[in-house]
């Protein structure tokens, strides 16, 4: 019996909530045929990066000691970066592909340039073309029927 009513009590309050939830009416959408003004996208200037220089000494085993005489002689502290032949050569790739990618960047911004600037330009005529026509409405516009009557007047 207690089971019987807890059920019609909480069937009751489900289907109560679900009707009620249709009795409401849904906010009016408005539309406002104004254009809209991109914001304008403001990025910092890109300073032009200079490379400087970097000296490479190849070191072998017929001048490790010329070479060695020659940085003891210079007085500075002696550090020495080697690499051998295939890290070189991955160090050559990896710049490749960096200016690679650099170059596939660069190809991807002119194609957002251009397609803004030809976005933006159609935008205008479209808006230009309609406060023209909006200007213009206000002489009135033949009826459907007497368009028709010229149609059928001018066989």
């Amino acid at each position: 019996m207690i089971k019987e009513s807890v059920l019609i009590g909480a069937l009751a309050m489900s289907l109560g909530g679900s009707l009620s939830g249709c009795s409401t009416m849904p906010d009016v959408v408005k539309y406002s045929p104004e254009p809209v003004e991109r914001p304008l996208l403001v990025l910092p200037e890109s300073k032009i990066t200079e490379m400087r220089d970097v000296d490479y000494i190849v070191v072998t085993e017929e001048n490790i000691d010329e070479v060695w005489k020659e940085l003891e002689a210079s007085g500075k502290p002696i550090v020495l970066f080697a690499l051998t032949h295939e890290g070189y050569e991955a160090l050559a790739l990896n710049n490749a592909d960096i200016i690679r990618y650099l170059s596939e960047q660069r190809a991807v911004i002119i194609a957002y340039k251009e397609y803004y600037e030809k976005a933006d330009k159609t935008i205008d005529e479209h808006n230009k073309k309609a406060k023209d026509k909006e200007s213009s409405s206000d002489e009135p516009e033949a009826s459907t029927l007497s368009s028709i009557k010229k149609f059928l007047n001018s066989n």
